[in-house]
């Protein structure tokens, strides 16, 4: 015990140095290991939803290219006047990710020629809401003062630290495994770090505007203390779309559905952050709310969360291995041209895509998406999200009244669906069902446009959409045949 003493000041000031270096930028792997610890089929299921949407991709590869807008609210949480970050700050981040998203950043010309010929546009404009779910003006930026100090709360004393540092010697990457990144895991599936708290309004946060007309950001303090040292947990974590039609039955997919979006921490978003702390000048150019927004999405790391036998689904982003990727000193940023001899898996010929906006290398060197991993997003958003696009915010007294006034019932349902609409004639609209991905399917609708045969529908999930004009409605509706 006395020499791991004498070690503890020098094994302390490392620690903490190597942990804003080193720390887990992404939380979207953590997330989804809270998900699974709940439900057992869930790593499952993404894997098929991941599935259908590179099937869908490839088979909507030629659609149009038109510009999909998609509506956004963000929600800023927080517990001190620098983590109420500025209106101005928002809107920067608002064109970051216009600019990455629509390939308009600078920046993608420092990209090599045989991965700039790969980048792709995924057409996605990003616009703060001008109407609440109420009908009312909004800025489109909610804020709440909060007693809650952090949305990561780890209790992390000299025990854990000493107990690591006698199993894993001086190898510090072992340590932080274990006392932070095992932290979270192992008091998450004890129910002691809940991370997505912030997104809800009895637990500090502020419960989300509808997740199937909004897109959610919440931007709050993700970072955790250890010894008087702030110091962020993640930076940032999404979950991928849900409602594919092979998602786990349980009703906790009604549950994830009810809480998509996309958390930040505070210190990352946008680009002049003036209080980015520890992480200094590695999540200053607001890349890390573009790489989340990637997995919102439906994208996966380029490294597929493993070795080079794992792989994320896309074959135009080379084979990466998680483990091996460079990390970056935010006292020291890494010269992008010196990462582009790294090859973590040279048995496919192809260096580390350093420039894709989901590689873990740094995040100063990215700059684009590529072609397949666009279609898979465009896919996402015309299918499982397709909500925020058929359903956008309305801005009239009568828009609101029709999308609140359109029932679907009973659902699930396995033969007849009935439809009512307050206060119109539903033979006014045309009907249209959708599966999931995006694909008109065939059914019967009566005369009235009252009742749809969904009998000879495979079981999933649909999407029922009443068109008139200008004005569309959409119901999301199960089917279990």
């Amino acid at each position: 015990m006395t020499k791991k003493v004498l070690l503890l000041p020098f094994l302390l000031l490392c620690f903490v140095q190597f942990s804003v270096a080193q720390h887990v930028y992404c939380g979207h792997q953590r997330a989804m290991n809270n998900l699974a610890n709940q439900v057992p089929s869930f790593k499952q299921a993404v894997q098929q939803t991941f599935a259908e949407a590179q099937r869908a991709a490839k088979a909507n590869a030629s659609r149009s290219n038109e510009l999909l807008q998609v509506q956004v609210v963000v929600h800023v949480v927080h517990n001190t006047e620098v983590q109420n970050i500025s209106d101005e700050l928002v809107a920067e981040q608002i064109a970051i990710l216009n600019e990455d998203f629509q390939s308009l950043n600078a920046d993608q010309a420092n990209a090599r020629d045989m991965y700039k010929a790969l980048a792709g546009n995924a057409g996605i404009e990003f616009v703060l809401a001008t109407t609440d779910p109420d009908g009312n003006p909004t800025s489109g930026i909610t804020r709440t003062a909060t007693e809650v100090e952090t949305f990561v709360d780890l209790d992390l004393d000299f025990a854990a630290l000493l107990e690591a540092s006698a199993e894993c010697g001086l190898d510090f990457t072992c340590i932080q495994e274990k006392i932070l990144v095992g932290g979270l895991e192992e008091n998450a599936e004890s129910g002691g770090v809940q991370m997505d708290d912030v997104k809800r309004s009895d637990r500090g946060g502020i419960d989300p505007w509808d997740t199937e007309r909004y897109l959610n950001i919440w931007v709050t303090n993700l970072n955790i203390d250890f010894l008087g040292q702030s110091m962020p947990a993640i930076l940032g974590f999404a979950y991928p779309p849900v409602g594919a039609p092979n998602w786990p039955d349980e009703v906790f997919e009604e549950d994830l559905s009810a809480i998509a979006g996309v958390v930040i921490h505070h210190e990352a978003f946008g680009k002049s952050n003036a209080g980015d702390g520890l992480i200094g000048n590695l999540a200053d150019g607001g890349r890390t709310t573009t790489h989340e927004m990637g997995h919102y999405f439906g994208l996966r790391h380029v490294h597929g969360d493993g070795g080079c036998g794992e792989d994320d689904g896309i074959s135009d982003t080379p084979a990466a291995d998680a483990e091996q990727q460079a990390q970056a000193d935010p006292e020291n940023l890494p010269v992008c041209e010196d990462l582009y001899s790294i090859d973590t898996c040279p048995e496919d010929d192809m260096p580390d895509m350093v420039e894709n906006y989901m590689d873990y290398n740094a995040i100063t060197c990215q700059n684009l998406f590529t072609i397949e991993q666009v279609e898979i997003m465009r896919a996402m958003l015309q299918g499982p999200r397709a909500g925020l696009l058929g359903q956008q915010v309305t801005s009239t007294a009568e828009e609101i009244a029709a999308t609140q006034g359109f029932e679907v019932y009973p659902n699930p349902t396995a033969n007849t669906l009935n439809l009512s609409l307050t206060g119109y004639d539903l033979a006014d609209f045309e009907v249209r069902v959708q599966n999931i991905l995006g694909a008109t399917v065939t059914v019967n609708v009566t005369k009235g446009n009252t009742q749809i045969d969904m009998s000879e529908l495979n079981s999933g999930v649909y999407l029922v959409n009443l068109v008139k004009e200008d004005l569309q409605i959409v119901k999301k509706v199960s089917v279990l045949n």
